[in-house]
């Protein structure tokens, strides 16, 4: 056998064994080596490729063909890449049973370094006139398409001048596939092929092939591994139809025909080809067919219920006002299609009497603004007058509202498109028109205007500053609503941005008399949140910042609400940057008067003690590490030293550190972590002992691997090997500390989290401090905003969800069987995991899931409910076969549930779940419940909440179709 190559018997191996395909690798060695040439061993080849049985000619050419694919790409020269080519040709006219071997061959010899394209012309020749490819299956079908596109981007010049025959080649090829993957392969493959090749007048026969296929309608076979989906074809078909300009026509009239249609996916896909066509098409191919493009898109944007159908509308119209744009100073098209919407639109507005019509017209006038600079023109000069005097004959308020809305969306488009100085005069009237609403002592208009002048604010004339400013005031001093005083404080210091002068006089100095900021005690706390504003904005900094202070040091009776005001408006990032909190403790050492404020009423009331440690935590954590070891290092050893005689000064503590960067340490950090361990369980302060926990957690998130980290673990481990697990008080306690140090490493990476996660585990099986442990696996799962974040440096990875899920998973099958006393608690556990992994994680769990899911439908809990059923609706609609094999336990269970007197949520989750599952799961098998689903669904259509029997509606309405004639499934 290791010599058969080198004689004439290797034809006859072939024939007898198929030992021989085993044997590739050392011919290829043996040719690589010089010891045979490869036309040598095509001669000795001789009598099996000339056999007079196909099925030995095509064991031959496989044989072949295995050695070809296992020879290097740059080993055979060009002179025997010739013969070869020639000889794969060739056997193109042989048998049928040949030519799946001489396809796949023919493509190893194109990928050679040295094919010559020379060589192609002849091969294609043949290729299309002996192989009739829809005859072929699927994977040599396959090939061919390959070929063409490997030998296009080999020498794209070659393939330009193959000429007419080429391309008819290429028709008469994909005439009639109908293989989805080999559609989804053409389909992307044919825009670069039309873009590079000239079709000449074969236009008309390509667009016909190609058009035959839309819209698409094709489901996948659910048994497919790796289906290609029906929205995959579309959005690769789309291109196709319109690769070209020389498409223009046929394709425009095609989807002109789909969007008349009563199939609402082939009005989706047209809608879609549209938008696509505006990319290549040029404007004056639409020209023939806009009025009824206009008719059938608007037809769509007026649907009342079909939010998808709409967009694509509105994405098409704006792709279309686009693309015509490009011709509006040689095309009166352009112009006349404009004004034609604006006209019908207009008639919209002004007959609109609900807010719907109203909003259904403005958004079509909006994406046409939006489309183009030149429709942006048209638009705003026509509808900024024209909704001005719309707000003034309307006295329906919520219109009036919607036209302000309007306004400032098209000043927003205006500003967009760089117009404004084109439009002065009409964008003039908007801030006039916010000021006539504002002047309402009505909620609804003054929030409308106020939250519009904001949008507008670039443009608010100096005379009206006053009368704005006034009415502002007088509500910030006044008002008792607090979304009209947020609103009333943001549009202040919006006109501060634009008029600081202004605003600094009248308001600063004048309305809120900052000279004497708390002799006036009526609406004190409003004024001090709308001064803490200001003091973001660099011009009111300084002189804000130096009074409010000025009341700290003092110690004024009102010091406790300036802190307040601080606190929270430092807390917003969107109002103090980094860089401004860090200009402020610099400036001013915020930090320094806070923490002596904090000292002298450290035994007054809690509450304005809170805001005050937010305050300091919020700052350190906007300043460099430098500066926050110097504060460190100047109020640690103090404040330590306090918590030793009253454990309120913990907060104080806990407040300088929680916040510091990963860097940062130093020598007290020691002593404050065992501090923190033992009032996390000592202390009889729930307050302080969260905190204390708290910090802990991010004393090990934040230190860096090494001899730090080692030292504060070893502080952990050697405190709590001191404690007694027998103190009945002691355990919960302990639990929650297992919570936060187990969230703490597992956050920033660590192993070291499994040990605590087991200890968690293993309380959880037992009755007396099974809440306590799920209640440490919630923490652990849930998203915390004020701790261990990334605002207070905490390492955070991505992935740490997914990793608990895992290692829950894991510990829990160690703990089966689970007890019924614990049962409850250990599947609310669950619920807390599941709810927060990604639900692409879950769809590899299902197995696992589906039984917690079904047995957790049983308890009366409403926080474990609400999770389970949303996680049943998640793996009915993935259709998976174990909740189909469970249906006569679930269903009932659901119904169950669709009565849940203690929360709406629930009734309505359980709803929707029914509707999934009639949605999701093939008629046979739903058919012996349905009349009991129906049944059993009847009362919670008189719901006493309107959202319950709407649910319930719509998930009657699902089985009662369930086996009626022509009965599809929602995608």
């Amino acid at each position: 056998m290791d010599s058969v190559w080198f004689k004439s018997d290797l034809a006859d191996e072939i024939i007898k064994s198929d030992h021989i395909f085993e044997e590739t690798q050392s011919v290829v060695t043996d040719i690589m080596s010089g010891h045979i040439d490869i036309t040598h061993l095509v001669e000795n080849m001789a009598g099996v490729l000339t056999n007079k049985d196909p099925e030995n000619r095509e064991k031959g050419m496989r044989f072949f063909t295995k050695l070809l694919k296992e020879l290097p790409k740059d080993y055979l020269l060009e002179a025997q890449l010739k013969f070869i080519a020639k000889f794969y040709t060739d056997r193109l006219k042989d048998n049928h049973r040949v030519i799946p071997p001489v396809l796949e061959g023919y493509l190893v010899i194109i990928d050679m370094k040295h094919y010559n394209m020379n060589n192609t012309g002849e091969y294609l020749t043949v290729l299309f006139r002996e192989v009739a490819c829809q005859s072929q299956v699927r994977q040599d079908r396959f090939n061919i398409y390959l070929t063409i596109k490997k030998l296009m981007e080999k020498d794209l010049d070659y393939m330009k001048v193959l000429g007419p025959d080429f391309v008819y080649g290429i028709i008469s090829a994909m005439d009639g596939e109908r293989d989805p993957r080999n559609l989804m392969f053409l389909f992307k493959f044919l825009p670069y092929f039309l873009k590079n090749i000239p079709i000449g007048h074969l236009v008309e026969e390509m667009f016909d092939i190609i058009s035959c296929y839309y819209p698409i309608d094709f489901h996948p076979s659910p048994d497919d591994p790796a289906a290609v989906t029906r929205q995959d074809l579309a959005a690769a078909l789309g291109p196709c139809l319109c690769a070209i300009p020389e498409f223009g026509e046929h394709c425009l009239i095609l989807l002109i025909e789909k969007l008349d249609s009563s199939l609402r996916l082939a009005k989706i896909d047209s809608l879609k080809l549209l938008a696509e066509s505006c990319k290549t098409f040029k404007a004056e191919s639409y020209g023939p067919f806009l009025k009824a493009l206009w008719s059938s898109i608007y037809r769509e944007i007026c649907h009342k219920t079909d939010d998808e159908l709409k967009m694509a509308a509105h994405e098409a119209l704006s792709a279309l006002v686009a693309i015509l744009a490009t011709s509006a100073n040689t095309d009166q098209a352009f112009e006349n299609f404009n004004k034609g919407i604006l006209i019908s639109m207009q008639t919209a507005v002004a007959e609109s009497t609900t807010v719907a019509h109203f909003v259904q017209a403005t958004k079509v006038l909006l994406t046409v603004a939006n489309a183009s600079k030149e429709s942006c023109i048209i638009i705003t000069k026509s509808m900024i007058p024209a909704t001005v005097a719309y707000y003034g004959f309307k006295t329906s308020p919520k219109l009036q509202i919607a036209s302000l809305d309007f306004l400032s969306d098209l000043y927003g488009l205006a500003k967009h498109w760089e117009i404004l100085g084109e439009l002065e005069t009409q964008v003039n009237e908007i801030p006039q028109l916010c000021l006539t609403a504002v002047s309402q002592p009505v909620k609804d208009y003054q929030i409308a205007g106020f939250k519009n002048l904001i949008k507008v604010k670039s443009i608010l004339q100096s005379e009206l500053v006053l009368p704005f400013v006034e009415i502002l005031m007088h509500n910030i001093q006044h008002s008792q609503d607090n979304e009209l005083l947020r609103v009333s404080v943001e549009t202040v210091h919006a006109i501060a941005r634009t008029y600081p002068e202004l605003i600094m006089s009248m308001v600063v100095k004048g309305k809120c008399d900052l000279d004497n900021l708390t002799q006036d005690k009526a609406a004190l706390q409003k004024r001090l949140n709308l001064l803490s504003s200001l003091a973001s904005i660099d011009d009111f900094t300084k002189v804000i910042i130096e009074h409010m202070l000025k009341v700290i040091s003092t110690n004024d009776e009102e010091a406790s609400k300036v802190v307040e005001a601080l606190s929270e408006c430092i807390s917003n990032t969107s109002l103090y940057s980094d860089t401004k909190v860090l200009q402020i403790e610099s400036d001013h050492g915020l930090v320094d008067s806070i923490i002596v404020w904090v000292l002298t009423e450290i035994n007054g009331p809690l509450e304005p003690l809170l805001h005050a440690f937010t305050l300091i935590s919020s700052v350190i954590s906007n300043l460099p590490s430098e500066k926050q070891l110097r504060i460190l290092t100047k109020h640690a050893a103090d404040i330590t030293e306090k918590c030793k005689n009253d454990e309120i000064y913990y907060l104080v503590l806990e407040s300088l550190y929680s916040s510091i960067k990963q860097d940062v340490y130093d020598p007290k950090f020691e002593e404050v972590m065992q501090l923190s361990l033992n009032l996390s369980l000592v202390c009889d302060n729930e307050l302080i002992r969260t905190r204390a926990c708290v910090l802990i957690a991010h004393f090990l998130n934040k230190a860096e691997y090494g001899q730090r980290f080692e030292l504060l673990y070893e502080l952990l481990k050697n405190y709590l090997s001191t404690c007694s697990r027998d103190d009945p008080k002691l355990c919960p306690r302990l639990i929650i500390l297992y919570g936060w140090v187990t969230k703490s490493l597992i956050m920033r990476g660590s192993d070291l989290f499994l040990f605590w996660l087991q200890k968690i585990s293993m309380t959880l099986s037992s009755p007396e401090y099974c809440k306590e442990s799920s209640k440490a696996i919630q923490l652990i799962m849930e998203d915390d905003r004020e701790y261990l974040n990334q605002k207070c440096h905490c390492r955070t990875s991505l992935l740490y969800k997914q990793r608990m899920f895992l290692n829950f998973s894991t510990l829990a099958e160690k703990m089966a069987p689970i007890n019924e006393n614990v049962k409850e608690e250990y599947l609310l556990s669950w619920a807390y995991v599941l709810e927060k992994v990604p639900k692409c994680v879950l769809n590899n769990e299902v197995a696992k899931i589906v039984p917690l899911v079904v047995d957790s439908l049983e308890y009366d809990n409403k926080d474990l409910l609400l999770v389970m059923v949303d996680i049943l609706s998640h793996i009915v609609q993935g259709k998976h076969y174990l909740i189909a094999d469970s249906l006569q336990t679930v269903l009932p269970r659901l119904v169950n549930l669709s009565k849940y007197v203690k929360s709406m949520d629930v009734r309505i989750k359980s709803l929707q779940c029914l509707y999934d599952i009639a949605n999701s799961y093939r008629t046979i098998l739903l058919l012996p419940y349905k009349q009991d689903i129906l049944l059993d669904l009847a009362p919670s259509l008189d719901d006493k909440k309107r959202l319950v029997r709407t649910s319930a509606v719509r998930a009657r309405t699902r089985w009662f179709l369930i086996g009626s004639p022509g009965e599809v499934k929602e995608e």
